[in-house]
């Protein structure tokens, strides 16, 4: 288990996940910007969340489109 914290608008946060979560985690928050060490902005992790929920809804049409072809042979 590892923990991630991070820093909004002054409070910081820390939650504890498994290992490999953790790692995904941290990786995404560093390229959406958001930095592990210092104060962010509120605006900032929603943009961070924003950019998962797009990936999301990409992923699960590209998921549907397959089901579709696999149903179609």
């Amino acid at each position: 288990m590892k923990h991630v914290s991070l820093t909004v608008s002054g409070n910081r946060y820390e939650v504890v996940l498994e290992d490999e979560f953790a790692d995904f985690v941290n990786r995404d928050l560093e390229e959406a910007g958001i930095n592990l060490h210092t104060d962010n902005t509120a605006d900032k992790l929603l943009r961070a969340y924003l950019r998962l929920a797009k990936q999301s809804t990409s992923y699960e049409s590209e998921i549907e489109l397959l089901i579709e072809t696999l149903d179609g042979l």
